[in-house]
């Protein structure tokens, strides 16, 4: 299976796109966390040892404005040094608290660095929450720059519950711009997860759960992807 034939597999519109062949066995593969969602979705990924044997070149990488989901990256680069290491970027001093907007002109300040960071990837996943302003504006354009960059792109989004309000049309908004911009958008609903579960199930427990499921589903698409050159 070839990669274009990969896309158009797991529904993928990209019918027009270049896909070079892969210049060495093992492809390159990059894990992106964005915002304070994305960034513990990738802390999370990266300690169950689940893609360890997916066939990929991995990097981990994660992404917020604000350093305080950062430091607890840090941390838990500090703690696990045996691990590769999650290399860390903050695009702006402060948190965007909602501003899809801060969050978008944060990522276009720092374009030049990005598209260096997206450089040679056959593949990136972006991991991220919907709803706030920092994963709902930020998603969107690294999903187009690593589509420019000539990667395959999976957008793996948790969106909101459905009291969230405004939340949610943030969250609904960035759905519409990734089906344009990813190769693949993997939606994880809040709602319909917790509704899978007792109501006196603890939060922690399944929030967990939720974190499996999405590295099991990342797992299996990335062994996919390896095995499609």
């Amino acid at each position: 299976m070839n990669r274009r034939i990969f896309l158009q597999t797991f529904g993928a519109g990209i019918a027009s796109l270049s896909l070079p062949a892969f210049a060495s066995p093992a492809p390159s593969c990059k894990i992106i966390g964005i915002g304070a969602a994305g960034c513990n979705l990738v802390t999370a990924l990266r300690a169950s040892n689940i893609l360890d044997r997916a066939g990929v070149a991995l990097s981990y990488v994660c992404i917020d404005l604000g350093p305080h989901a950062l430091e607890f990256v840090d941390i838990a680069n500090d703690a696990n040094p045996a691990l590769a290491p999650i290399k860390t970027l903050m695009l702006a001093p402060v948190r965007a608290g909602g501003r899809v907007n801060a969050a978008r002109a944060a990522c276009f300040r720092h374009r030049a660095v990005l598209a260096e960071l997206l450089t040679g990837s056959d593949m990136v996943v972006l991991l991220a929450g919907l709803g706030g302003g920092t994963g709902s504006g930020i998603t969107p354009i690294m999903s187009r720059a690593a589509r420019d960059a000539g990667a395959v792109t999976v957008a793996a989004v948790v969106t909101p519950f459905e009291y969230e309000g405004v939340r949610n049309r943030r969250a609904d908004a960035a759905i519409d711009r990734l089906q344009r911009e990813a190769d693949l958008v993997m939606p994880f609903s809040n709602e319909e997860w917790f509704n899978r579960y007792r109501d006196d199930t603890p939060m922690f427990d399944v929030f967990d759960a939720l974190d499996r499921q999405i590295a099991t589903d990342v797992k299996s698409l990335i062994a996919a992807f390896s095995g499609s050159t």
